[in-house]
């Protein structure tokens, strides 16, 4: 189940938990075309809650890969940076995804959430915009169904 928040635009809140149905990484990227239907520059930050959640549907990479090339330049021109976060024992692993490389624009794994809204408010303020961290953190504990 992927979740997302956009109260905090323009930076995009998603949590992922469990494994994605072919459905809802279809809807996933619908959410992506979406955000870059806007016409606004903008930061993600994905954090996936566990371990399956890091896993594609299978069959969904064709769609996935065709899907990237037709919105490759809008993505260049349009995020201003990606956070991921993933459970410890996965980061090692999904660093070496070069993400930065593959989507052109300033992307950082982590496993930690503090840290990656830091290295997001840090990108935001370099572009003369800032990002308040306080809301950003409450708005994604209730995102992740934390007390």
């Amino acid at each position: 189940m992927i979740r997302h928040d956009l109260t905090q635009w323009p930076l995009v809140l998603s949590v992922a938990r469990g494994g994605a149905s072919p459905e809802e990484h279809l809807a996933f990227l619908s959410d992506w075309t979406s955000w870059l239907d806007r016409d606004e520059p903008f930061a993600t930050l994905r954090v996936f809650a566990d371990v399956d959640a890091l896993k594609r549907p299978e069959g969904s990479a064709k769609e996935a890969k065709a899907w990237l090339q037709s919105n490759a330049a809008r993505i260049k021109r349009l995020v201003i940076g990606m956070a991921t976060v993933v459970p410890t024992q996965a980061l090692e692993e999904m660093s070496r995804m070069n993400a930065e490389k593959l989507f052109g624009v300033p992307a950082q794994m982590f496993d930690d959430v503090n840290e990656a809204t830091m290295w997001l408010a840090s990108l935001s303020a370099k572009q003369g915009r800032s990002l308040n961290m306080a809301p950003v953190l409450r708005s994604l504990a209730a995102l992740s169904g934390a007390p």
